[in-house]
């Protein structure tokens, strides 16, 4: 049997690259959405709610053409760090 690492009663902490993010644009439709590893929402950003974080400067924007959900990935751990909604890492 597996021996499993003692924590404390504690969660284990979760590093930025194990944050999972999806995205999805269509025409005047956007969104953006961030959850832990296990499935727990950090943050669901819709439509305007997009827009206003990027212009706002609280988001930035891939800098690659047509970015995937692994190119969005560090950018909303790092806005999700800015807005308080999980620790630093």
């Amino acid at each position: 049997m597996a021996q499993r690492e003692r924590t404390s009663g504690l969660f284990l902490p979760i590093t930025a690259g194990q944050y999972v993010c999806t995205t999805w644009f269509e025409r005047d439709r956007a969104n953006i959405r961030l959850e832990t590893p296990n499935g727990r929402e950090v943050f669901d950003l819709w439509d305007d709610d997009v827009a206003q974080a990027v212009e706002d400067g609280y988001l930035t924007r891939p800098r690659v053409p047509r970015p995937t959900d692994a190119d969005w990935q560090p950018h909303a751990v790092r806005y999700a760090i800015d807005m308080g909604l999980i620790p630093a890492a």
